[in-house]
């Protein structure tokens, strides 16, 4: 192949970055801090399980040690507050998805019965009028 002055000016630029071929290899990147458990991209890690001190940062809520049950009276006053914190909200959605269907309902309720009640009143017309012309004419009326 021949040599094109493109391609020796691309060599001469990646010579230019990576530096010269007995040129010492980069600094290597500073390591993660001692007490970070997760690994970065640049970190090699070997295959099996993970470090203790990463098992316990990674559950920080699991009690020390697997026998200890955990504390009843914490558990009461954890699910109070979140309670305390969910109940006006949860409330709110309730109370629109209620409303949305009990207006739903009322609206089809209502149109049934005024279908219904339309059905009647011409029933009721109609039989009172029937009703009247049979009824024999009074002449001094």
């Amino acid at each position: 192949m021949s040599d094109s002055p493109l391609l020796s000016k691309m060599d001469a630029l990646l010579k230019k970055h990576r530096g010269a071929g007995d040129a010492p290899p980069p600094p290597a990147r500073p390591g993660p801090p001692p007490d970070a458990w997760l690994p970065v991209l640049t970190d090699v890690i070997d295959r099996g399980t993970p470090p203790a001190k990463a098992i316990a940062a990674a559950a920080p809520h699991a009690p020390a040690e697997p026998d200890q049950a955990p504390d009843p009276v914490v558990d009461n006053v954890l699910a109070e507050q979140l309670m305390s914190e969910l109940a006006p909200r949860l409330s709110e959605v309730m109370e629109r998805q209620v409303a949305a269907e009990l207006r739903k309902n009322i609206d089809q309720t209502v149109s049934s019965l005024l279908s219904q009640l339309d059905v009647n009143v011409r029933e009721i017309v109609r039989d009172a009028v029937a009703e009247k012309l049979k009824q024999p004419r009074d002449p001094s009326s």
